[in-house]
């Protein structure tokens, strides 16, 4: 007997060439069919999901369609392959220990893709849901998407380990037995965590808005266990640690339902006192023209008698509280101060010094 022999002998024993080139094309034919399974189902999952969940949201359609879409392709992929193995006529001393392996490979298989498609689907809640952009309560959903995906990985390790017969207890109570030494050594990680679940029902802030912290500025960008990362104005991202937000003053700029806007400008000490009177009720009555400005805010006076100048301060509110559309108003308001200044004959001053001298002969 020759090797070859031997080695078809020990994987098939005895069935004859042609029996298992017969049993190898159904095999590679079940797998091939299963393929085109894959590829139908995956092109038609959104019209198969409509009729067997029938959602009324089509958000909640689209979410579950993308979620599971990679997985069931998988899925049916793996099980003809499993099926093929398990047809294949492979001899007693093969098939006793394989079979056994690959269905649990299989096992595993599908836990693992069920616990990719739940996590995808949490996750495509954001994505695909129209209210969730607009929902008051968006970082505090964020954050609980994030720690649901941290349990369907825990909850999908833990099955796993125990299909390969780990006692799963051990491991529990060996973290029990660390657990003192871990929160020794995790202090701030603590104090960030629970400093974090306060900044998320106390909602100083959301992801989205504008706020100040101490000497830092900038849009709140995402929030998570440890810290809240701001984007500044200079387009650099901070990442500030849960306990100092929680500590610290924070101003919201964001919750502004108006926001103040501060002129103070000098006109020169030959203007005379209607001339003043006159340029501070005109001022004001332009202001009154403004739709973007609060009109009962409204503010112009004659407010010091500086060193150089005959100091006088505008002051209103603007209904436009982002940075853009303030500083638009404010340049409009600017132009418009000058136009009223140079309509009545007067210019604006500047910090000047005059020298008298008591003897012409020091000059």
């Amino acid at each position: 007997m020759t090797i070859f022999d031997k080695l078809y002998f020990k994987f098939f024993l005895d069935i004859d060439v042609i029996t298992l080139l017969t049993k190898l094309a159904i095999s590679v034919a079940i797998i091939i069919g299963f393929k085109i399974l894959s590829v139908i189902i995956t092109k038609n999952n959104k019209f198969l999901i409509k009729k067997i969940f029938k959602f009324k949201s089509n958000s909640m359609e689209n979410a579950l369609s993308e979620s599971i879409q990679k997985p069931i392709k998988i899925f049916l992929l793996l099980t003809g392959v499993y099926i093929a193995i398990i047809y294949f006529p492979f001899s007693e001393s093969i098939s006793i220990p394989l079979y056994p392996f690959v269905a649990k490979l299989y096992r595993i298989s599908i836990i693992a893709l069920i616990s990719y498609a739940i996590h995808s689907f949490i996750g495509n809640i954001p994505v695909f849901s129209k209210g969730f952009e607009e929902s008051k309560n968006k970082t505090i959903l964020l954050f609980f998407i994030r720690i649901s995906k941290i349990i369907v990985i825990f909850l999908a390790v833990v099955i796993i380990f125990k299909e390969f017969n780990y006692d799963i207890s051990g491991i529990v109570a060996g973290l029990g037995l660390g657990g003192l030494t871990v929160a020794l050594a995790a202090q701030d990680t603590a104090s960030n965590f629970f400093s974090g679940m306060v900044i998320l029902f106390d909602k100083p802030f959301s992801i989205g808005d504008w706020i100040s912290v101490g000497t830092m500025e900038g849009v709140v960008e995402e929030m998570n266990f440890r810290s809240c990362r701001i984007r500044t104005f200079d387009n650099a991202l901070i990442s500030v640690p849960n306990s100092k937000l929680s500590s610290d003053n924070v101003t919201n700029w964001t919750k502004m339902d108006k926001r103040k806007a501060k002129i103070t400008f000098g006109l020169v000490y030959s203007t005379k006192k209607d001339t003043l009177q006159k340029v501070c009720d005109e001022i004001k009555e332009n202001l009154n023209q403004y739709p973007e400005i609060v009109k009962d805010t409204i503010i112009v006076w004659f407010d010091n008698f500086n060193s150089s100048s005959l100091d006088i301060v505008v002051q209103y509110h603007s209904l436009g509280t982002s940075f853009s559309s303030h500083q638009l108003l404010k340049e409009k308001v600017l132009y418009m101060i000058m136009e009223v200044v140079e309509s009545h004959e007067t210019d604006f001053a500047f910090d000047t010094k005059t020298i008298i001298y008591q003897n012409a002969d020091e000059i």
